[in-house]
């Protein structure tokens, strides 16, 4: 059972993190060439995890807040490199909160007033805010010191790297031999 606040906030942090991982990894799946069926199963999962990751996010950065502990002011929240409790590591968060934002705010609120292309490329973002999510988490999460946390963060990233780089293979094949940067 959760008591903490600081269970709390490490909890949200890790299945944020652990929601954008899957939201990015079926995104990939959803427009590599080797899924052929369940591609409408695939978005679902894609969208939802993303939208669970953003609400669970959120819901970190509240409890921040509340914390007796190490309490965060709204202000070292939401602007990066001001928090006086792990000053970089507090600031890469908050970097990776606003990137993934504005993915999902481009994604589903103004996908329709933009271009494809530039869409495309606001939607890439994922990927730095994603990695940011992992170095802040590695860098201030209390509990990175466990074995089991360090295999998830190992086996996720891994595993979220070689599928990125299966649909870009897959893309390039598809293509030709010419690079091809609208995977």
């Amino acid at each position: 059972m959760l008591t903490t606040t600081w269970e709390w906030i490490r909890l949200l942090g890790f299945l944020a993190y652990f929601y954008f991982t899957i939201s990015i990894i079926f995104g990939c799946l959803r427009k590599s060439l080797f899924v052929k069926s369940h591609k409408n199963l695939i978005y679902h999962i894609h969208i939802n995890a993303g939208w669970l990751g953003l609400l669970t996010v959120i819901a970190h950065m509240l409890v921040l807040v509340l914390d007796n502990y190490e309490p965060y002011t709204l202000i070292e929240i939401l602007i990066p490199f001001l928090a006086d409790y792990q000053t970089i590591a507090s600031g890469l968060g908050t970097i990776a909160f606003y990137l993934f934002l504005i993915v999902l705010m481009t994604s589903d609120v103004w996908i329709r007033t933009m271009r494809r292309s530039i869409w495309k490329n606001i939607h890439f973002l994922v990927l730095p805010a994603w990695l940011l999510s992992l170095i802040h988490g590695v860098l201030i999460g209390s509990d990175t010191a466990n074995g089991l946390i360090i295999i998830f963060y190992m086996v996720s990233a891994g595993f979220t790297l070689a599928i990125l780089l299966a649909r870009t293979i897959g893309h390039r094949k598809k293509k030709g031999t010419a690079p091809n940067h609208n995977l």
